[in-house]
Protein backbone atom coordinates (compact mmCIF):
# COMPACT_ATOMS: atom_id res chain seq x y z
CA UNK A 1 0.00 0.00 0.00
CA UNK A 2 2.78 2.03 0.83
CA UNK A 3 5.29 1.67 -1.83
CA UNK A 4 4.21 3.65 -4.09
CA UNK A 5 5.83 6.42 -1.24
CA UNK A 6 9.19 4.60 -2.60
CA UNK A 7 9.07 6.60 -5.92
CA UNK A 8 9.20 9.87 -4.54
CA UNK A 9 11.17 9.56 -1.84
CA UNK A 10 13.91 11.98 -2.93
CA UNK A 11 11.00 14.53 -3.17
CA UNK A 12 9.79 13.53 0.32
CA UNK A 13 12.83 14.11 1.77
CA UNK A 14 14.01 17.61 -0.15
CA UNK A 15 11.20 18.99 1.04
CA UNK A 16 9.53 17.03 4.24
CA UNK A 17 12.96 17.65 6.17
CA UNK A 18 13.76 21.15 5.83
CA UNK A 19 9.73 21.97 6.45
CA UNK A 20 9.70 19.72 9.83
CA UNK A 21 12.41 21.70 10.94
CA UNK A 22 11.61 25.13 10.29
CA UNK A 23 8.22 24.09 11.51
CA UNK A 24 9.86 23.07 14.56
CA UNK A 25 12.27 26.10 15.43
CA UNK A 26 9.35 28.56 14.71
CA UNK A 27 7.23 26.96 16.72
CA UNK A 28 10.08 26.75 19.40
CA UNK A 29 10.66 30.32 18.93
CA UNK A 30 6.86 31.30 19.48
CA UNK A 31 6.31 29.38 22.11
CA UNK A 32 9.21 30.83 24.09
CA UNK A 33 8.12 34.40 23.57
CA UNK A 34 4.87 33.54 24.84
CA UNK A 35 6.82 32.36 27.96
CA UNK A 36 9.23 34.79 28.59
CA UNK A 37 8.59 38.06 26.37
CA UNK A 38 8.84 41.18 27.77
CA UNK A 39 6.72 43.88 25.95
CA UNK A 40 8.38 47.17 25.21
CA UNK A 41 7.30 50.46 23.18
CA UNK A 42 10.05 50.54 20.39
CA UNK A 43 10.82 53.71 18.33
CA UNK A 44 9.87 53.33 14.58
CA UNK A 45 13.54 54.88 13.29
CA UNK A 46 12.90 54.44 9.62
CA UNK A 47 10.16 52.95 7.02
CA UNK A 48 10.63 51.15 3.74
CA UNK A 49 8.69 50.96 1.08
CA UNK A 50 9.14 47.75 -1.61
CA UNK A 51 7.47 47.29 -5.34
CA UNK A 52 4.69 45.91 -4.20
CA UNK A 53 4.31 49.35 -2.24
CA UNK A 54 3.98 47.56 1.05
CA UNK A 55 5.49 49.47 4.55
CA UNK A 56 7.77 47.53 6.74
CA UNK A 57 9.00 49.63 9.82
CA UNK A 58 12.25 49.24 12.05
CA UNK A 59 11.73 49.07 15.24
CA UNK A 60 14.28 50.54 18.00
CA UNK A 61 14.26 49.26 21.77
CA UNK A 62 16.66 48.86 24.52
CA UNK A 63 17.21 46.05 26.77
CA UNK A 64 19.65 46.67 29.90
CA UNK A 65 21.61 49.53 28.38
CA UNK A 66 22.05 47.48 24.83
CA UNK A 67 19.94 48.86 21.46
CA UNK A 68 18.49 46.66 19.15
CA UNK A 69 15.96 46.24 16.41
CA UNK A 70 12.80 44.40 15.13
CA UNK A 71 11.81 45.06 11.72
CA UNK A 72 7.98 44.73 11.08
CA UNK A 73 6.03 42.43 8.43
CA UNK A 74 4.96 44.69 5.62
CA UNK A 75 2.06 47.20 6.13
CA UNK A 76 -0.52 48.36 3.44
CA UNK A 77 -1.60 51.13 6.18
CA UNK A 78 1.25 51.46 8.06
CA UNK A 79 -0.02 52.11 11.71
CA UNK A 80 3.18 54.69 13.08
CA UNK A 81 4.92 56.86 11.15
CA UNK A 82 8.83 57.59 12.10
CA UNK A 83 9.66 58.94 15.61
CA UNK A 84 6.35 57.22 16.95
CA UNK A 85 6.14 54.27 19.42
CA UNK A 86 4.70 50.90 18.38
CA UNK A 87 4.65 47.78 21.23
CA UNK A 88 7.35 45.06 20.12
CA UNK A 89 7.66 41.28 22.15
CA UNK A 90 11.44 40.05 23.13
CA UNK A 91 12.83 36.80 24.04
CA UNK A 92 14.11 38.18 27.78
CA UNK A 93 16.88 35.67 27.36
CA UNK A 94 17.63 36.45 23.81
CA UNK A 95 16.80 40.18 23.17
CA UNK A 96 17.40 40.50 19.81
CA UNK A 97 14.54 37.95 18.79
CA UNK A 98 11.65 39.90 18.42
CA UNK A 99 8.02 40.57 17.15
CA UNK A 100 5.74 43.40 16.82
CA UNK A 101 2.89 42.46 19.46
CA UNK A 102 -0.12 43.39 16.82
CA UNK A 103 1.37 41.00 13.98
CA UNK A 104 1.59 37.69 16.45
CA UNK A 105 -0.90 35.13 15.13
CA UNK A 106 -1.59 32.09 16.86
CA UNK A 107 0.92 29.85 15.19
CA UNK A 108 -1.24 27.26 13.39
CA UNK A 109 0.26 27.28 10.13
CA UNK A 110 3.63 26.14 11.55
CA UNK A 111 2.15 23.43 13.05
CA UNK A 112 -0.13 22.23 10.28
CA UNK A 113 2.74 22.30 7.50
CA UNK A 114 5.00 20.59 10.20
CA UNK A 115 2.09 18.14 10.89
CA UNK A 116 1.98 17.22 7.11
CA UNK A 117 5.81 16.87 6.60
CA UNK A 118 6.25 14.74 9.44
CA UNK A 119 3.17 12.65 8.56
CA UNK A 120 5.01 11.89 5.20
CA UNK A 121 8.11 11.03 6.65
CA UNK A 122 6.98 8.88 8.91
CA UNK A 123 4.89 7.04 6.23
CA UNK A 124 7.69 7.06 3.82
CA UNK A 125 9.61 5.62 6.53
CA UNK A 126 7.29 2.88 7.24
CA UNK A 127 7.63 2.07 2.91
CA UNK A 128 10.75 1.33 3.29
CA UNK A 129 10.53 -0.71 6.05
Amino acid sequence: MLDGLRDYTGTILFFGIPLAAGSIVFIWRHQNLARRGVTVHALCSTTARNEKGLVTLRLLYEVDGSQYYCDSMPYQFPPIGVGQRLDVIYDAKDPSYAEVVEQRGRGRVPWFLGGIALVFLLLLGLAHL
